[in-house]
């Protein structure tokens, strides 16, 4: 399969780079400085290009078998790279016929926002996160809005950590969670969202 990753040098994204080249895929790592990649594969292309420019978009997703999208942001930052980039990203495989998409959430948005742990719910999103939230809301949004086949993946609170494979998923509401998620498990779960159509048009939550 033909993979586009958006977000490539992320802390997930390197994660989702790694392992597609693992599982055999062919994969194309959209970024804005190929420097910061420092991953090297014979599968491996780099499409140098910003996610807010429509034209360096289209330009990778053209002839791709799907995307995964894991654009992320400071916390501390505001700004709607994440929704808006998103948006391009929508618009472009809307425009080349590439229907599969994957898309990297947070548990807190929609009705996930009732597994947040207290201290997530009542401080650190209206105090510190209310600007990441504010622009995920709208990514989400805009993905929902879309015709394609996506996927909006809700992980905890992400970490450092190796894959372990040994997480829980779903969709709804459940306290039975840690809140917390590997990058790497992140990242496996994103992949293996391309091969499986169970949570197409869907946005089930992973966590350990």
């Amino acid at each position: 399969m033909k993979i586009l990753v958006f977000g490539a040098t992320g802390g997930t994204g390197r994660h989702v780079v790694e392992q597609a080249l693992e599982r055999g895929h062919e994969v194309t790592a959209f970024v804005r400085d190929p420097a910061k990649l420092g991953v090297e594969h014979e599968r491996l292309k780099v499409a140098q290009g910003d996610v807010m420019d429509y034209e360096s978009v289209e330009r990778a997703v053209e002839g791709q078998d799907a995307v995964v999208c894991v654009l992320g942001a400071s916390a501390w930052k505001t700004g709607t790279a994440r929704s808006e980039g998103t948006r391009n990203i929508i618009g472009a495989m809307e425009k080349a016929g590439v229907r599969r998409l994957v898309v990297q959430s947070t548990i807190g948005m929609g009705d996930s926002a009732e597994m947040l742990p207290f201290q997530y719910k009542y401080v650190l999103v209206p105090l510190i996160l209310r600007s990441a939230f504010a622009d995920t809301a709208r990514q989400e949004e805009y993905v929902r809005q879309s015709g394609l086949d996506w996927t909006l993946v809700r992980p905890g609170a992400l970490t450092k950590g190796e894959r372990t494979g040994a997480y829980k998923h779903g969709t709804g509401v459940t306290t039975i969670i840690k809140g917390k998620l590997s990058r790497a498990d992140a990242a496996d779960f994103l992949l293996k969202q391309l091969q499986d159509d169970a949570y197409v048009r869907e946005a089930p939550y992973v966590s350990y």
